[in-house]
């Protein structure tokens, strides 16, 4: 059964919302990306109707990428704001990240599979957020750690993502099961480095 078409701004956002929903369900069943027409099937819309609001299958999952990247994002920034603990606040990075296996299984398809057949013009402005995102967490980290200029604080967020994302993925090749502890003591190696810079 397909849902009646959206008029208000509201109706059109809880639309958008269950294709996106629909799709995270589907994706989390092996972890591969469903077709258009399964979306539309699993959330009750017509094929046409989710082509309306999505470009591409590949824009529907960018944007359940960004909405995890969002929570991340602001897991940290809370984080910063409310300690001074340096073993807190790595904590937080690695375990935010972690606490959903969608995440990392997403991310990991960004850069060749997602961003490539999404939206240019939606690509664009997903670069342009994730790299202004990541400007803010490196103004809060200069606030609280003087020694380090804002654009090692860039540089190193930027590392930091680079490195626990790496370090999943070598993980799933080699079947360990202590990403987390991995990961959090890597970072703390990564940031000695900034630090004694």
């Amino acid at each position: 059964m397909t849902l009646a078409r959206a008029k208000t701004k509201e109706e059109k956002q809880e639309k958008h919302q269950a294709i996106i929903n629909a799709a995270r369900e589907l994706f989390e069943q092996n972890y591969s990306l469903p077709t258009v027409a399964t979306i539309a099937k699993k959330s009750g819309q017509a094929k046409g109707t989710v082509y309306l609001y999505f470009p591409t299958k590949e824009s529907i999952f960018l944007t359940l990428l960004q909405q995890h990247y969002k929570t991340w994002f602001s897991d940290i920034e809370q984080t910063l704001t409310n300690t001074h603990s340096l073993s807190t606040l790595l904590n937080c990075i690695v375990h935010s990240a972690a606490k959903d296996p969608l995440f990392f299984n997403l991310a990991s398809l960004s850069c060749s599979t997602l961003e490539p057949a999404a939206d240019p013009e939606f690509v664009i402005d997903y670069h342009q957020w994730f790299n202004e995102e990541l400007l803010n967490i490196a103004t809060l980290l200069n606030q609280q750690f003087s020694m380090l200029s804002k654009p090692h604080c860039l540089s190193l967020m930027t590392d930091s993502h680079a490195l626990i994302l790496g370090l999943w993925q070598q993980n799933q090749k080699n079947g360990q099961y202590f990403f987390t502890e991995q990961a959090t003591s890597a970072l703390a190696r990564l940031w000695k480095g900034y630090f004694a810079q």
